[in-house]
């Protein structure tokens, strides 16, 4: 009995240290690509945007979503269809800012010159303002034509962990 408790405590310590030490290992072997894009699907996202609208009753459609982070930070780009009201309660509750939209803004916020898909074409909507502010500590970008019932939304979170 003397040995198998002292057997057993032998393999928890190992046990304890293969486990401590396997998230190094797997990153140096298996390291995380940078620059990983990743496609949301439409239902997902669509759940998301209420949860962030905090609009569950709200009808979001035809929304598009794509993820990409990289050692800079998270960035999320949204497209969707949906009524002017929960898109107001938004831009209230989060105290957004209203400023004017340029061609530079077009190409630095919204990265309109290096597209992250096909279908984002926020220019599309045909603005000359967008709403900008935070979000739990996330910068917020948001284009809405309310005459089309559209809108984009950019998020983008600093990545902190590699810096």
């Amino acid at each position: 009995m003397k040995t198998f408790s002292t057997i057993f405590m032998i393999l928890v310590v190992i046990a304890g240290f293969v486990l401590a030490i396997t998230p190094f290992v797997a990153d140096k072997f298996f390291p995380v690509p940078e620059n990983v894009v990743r496609q949301a699907k439409p239902e997902a996202a669509a759940m998301a945007l209420k949860q962030w609208f905090n609009s569950p009753e709200a009808q979001f459609l035809n929304v598009q979503a794509i993820n990409k982070e990289s050692s800079q930070a998270k960035t999320a780009w949204f497209s969707f269809s949906v009524g002017r009201r929960p898109v107001e309660k938004y831009i209230i509750d989060k105290k957004l800012q209203q400023k004017e939209l340029s061609g530079d803004i077009l190409k630095r916020v919204f990265f309109e010159d290096n597209r992250p898909a096909s279908w984002w074409q926020p220019d599309a909507l045909n603005q000359k303002t967008y709403f900008s502010g935070t979000d739990q500590g996330r910068k917020v970008a948001l284009i809405y034509s309310p005459k089309a019932k559209r809108g984009v939304l950019v998020t983008s979170t600093p990545n902190t962990i590699n810096q």
